[in-house]
């Protein structure tokens, strides 16, 4: 029993021993002081807004195209023949060439036979005239001796009297001239002239074949006057102005530029580009020369606006939004924006001296504590 008593009071003995060892040790392990959490800034690039008086550009993309473009219409009929110039695509032409003829001989002898039949009466009533006329026999004799069958009939000698008037009437004169001067006129239309200088688009008929009249020959453009179409956006139109010179560029060759002159603005919205289409006369230069169907792009100067700064694009938030810095803090701020272009904006409505924010965190917010650095170049 005493055994017991002795084995449990060294057990006793050992865990208190062990309790205040381990209480010894933990007061020796003193931990480290640690560090403050850094503080997160949040940097912004700026620059003040310095309002002063901007020069607008427009920048549009277009296809050059002739300012005259027709179709070459048969207004007879009949087989069409070579004229002057070649009848085929491509071929370059002057103004009064004879671009192409329909065969006219079935007419050109129909005429002849009027002209005869017309002659024929003249000749019946001449000896009336010397009677009943006297005065005016001279006129109609020459008006008779001047008359030739492969020639256009002269005008009619004119009548000294109501009564002369009536015989001439009576006799028909009057209703077989004038239906010959429309055979004549009407002969014109078998022979088709060059409106302009210009090139041949597009031929529907071969030489030798047989035209209807209102077949569609082929389509011509004018090469003297070309113009360029651009789309305008309808907030930019009203920086756009008739009569403006504007700069023209062939952005796969710099060296070929021209100048042009907008000529007409159109009025309405185009319903697929949703623009407002603007139209450039190009003048012609003798180093280069804009074809038809070349895509250029034109350089339009603008109003000036007044009290603006151009800014980057980038910095506009809702539209119509930029941040500010006033007192170290992010503040939002609307300004009026004028025009917006591919990378630039020109804006209005803040104080002179104002900072403009011009590169920010992604997650800046309004009221956000913020740290201005050097703009990016």
């Amino acid at each position: 029993m005493r055994r017991k008593l002795v084995s449990y009071a060294v057990v006793l003995l050992i865990l208190v021993a062990t309790y205040f060892a381990y209480q010894a040790l933990s007061s020796q392990n003193v931990e480290p002081p640690q560090r403050p959490k850094p503080v997160a800034k949040n940097y912004v690039a700026a620059k003040p807004f310095e309002p002063q008086t901007v020069e607008t550009t427009i920048e549009a993309f277009g296809r050059v195209g002739s300012a005259e473009q027709i179709n070459v219409i048969a207004e007879v009929g009949g087989k069409l023949l070579h004229g002057s110039s070649v009848l085929k695509k491509g071929h370059r032409f002057r103004k009064g060439q004879l671009l192409c003829r329909i065969d006219d001989i079935e007419e050109n002898l129909d005429l002849q036979a009027r002209k005869s039949s017309f002659l024929h009466t003249l000749a019946s009533i001449l000896p009336d005239i010397r009677i009943d006329f006297p005065n005016s026999f001279s006129e109609w004799q020459s008006y008779f001796d001047g008359i030739k069958l492969d020639e256009k009939l002269p005008a009619l000698p004119e009548a000294k009297s109501s009564k002369e008037k009536t015989f001439l009437a009576a006799k028909n004169i009057l209703s077989e001239f004038y239906a010959i001067k429309s055979a004549e006129e009407n002969l014109k239309k078998f022979y088709i002239y060059a409106p302009f200088n210009g090139s041949i688009v597009s031929i529907n008929y071969q030489i030798g074949s047989v035209v209807n009249p209102g077949a569609n020959i082929g389509t011509i453009i004018s090469t003297d006057e070309l113009e360029l179409e651009i789309p305008v956006e309808q907030r930019d139109i009203e920086f756009v102005q008739k009569g403006k010179a504007v700069t023209i560029v062939d952005e796969s060759d710099f060296e070929q530029n021209w100048i042009g002159t907008i000529t007409r603005i159109a009025d309405f919205i185009d319903p697929n580009s949703q623009s407002v289409s603007v139209f450039i006369n190009i003048q012609k230069r003798s180093k280069y020369e804009a074809l038809d169907g070349l895509f250029l792009k034109a350089r339009i100067p603008g109003k000036s606006v007044k009290n603006a700064a151009e800014v980057p694009r980038r910095i506009l938030k809702n539209k119509n939004e930029i941040f500010v810095v006033q007192d170290s803090v992010l503040v939002t701020r609307q300004v009026r924006v004028h025009k917006i272009s591919e990378n630039n904006a020109i804006i209005s409505g803040l104080k002179s001296g104002e900072m403009m924010v011009t590169d920010r965190p992604s997650n800046a917010s309004e009221n956000m504590k913020v740290e201005i650095i050097k703009p990016k170049s």
